[in-house]
């Protein structure tokens, strides 16, 4: 039994295709560069590369299925938004282009290096908590002793 398409749809699935193949590479970099960095940027950027390839796998499959492609098609698009570049921290410096081409990185972290950065952000996130949980009980006195202050005026 052979699958027979119009020019069109072969075409947007060609185009889905590549935008899929596409995606995995830069996630694959992602990875890559996470693994030798330690960078977050880079491990959130490989997150959205996997939801965006799997938004697009869902939308190639709906090409054929439904009426001349577009909602597959469109699919495909959001899928290419969802992985749009966030801000990173400069990996390459003497790099060329086929060595950033592959994530090959200037910057090589030690797992120690990386262990250290990473409980200095977390230390720095539980005194953020701490400090926001101090301003809220300072917010719950006020408002109790302004409601204490309304009622001994109205009293």
């Amino acid at each position: 039994m052979a699958f027979e398409y119009d020019t069109l749809t072969l075409m947007y699935l060609g185009i889905g295709a590549f935008a899929y193949f596409v995606i995995l590479f830069l996630t694959y970099r992602d990875m890559r560069i996470f693994r030798r960095t330690g960078y977050t940027s880079y491990r959130k950027g490989a997150f959205k590369g996997i939801i965006a390839s799997t938004a697009v796998l869902i939308g190639i499959f709906l090409i054929p299925s439904f009426s001349g492609g577009i909602f597959g098609l469109a699919l495909v698009f959001i899928g290419l938004m969802i992985n749009q570049k966030g801000k990173r921290e400069q990996v390459f410096t003497t790099a060329g282009t086929f060595k950033r081409f592959i994530g090959t990185t200037d910057v090589v972290r030690t797992p120690e290096e990386i262990r250290a950065d990473y409980e200095k952000d977390q230390a720095e996130k539980k005194r953020l908590e701490k400090e926001k949980e101090r301003m809220d009980r300072n917010e719950k006195r006020r408002e109790k002793w302004g409601a204490e202050e309304e009622d001994d005026k109205k009293s």
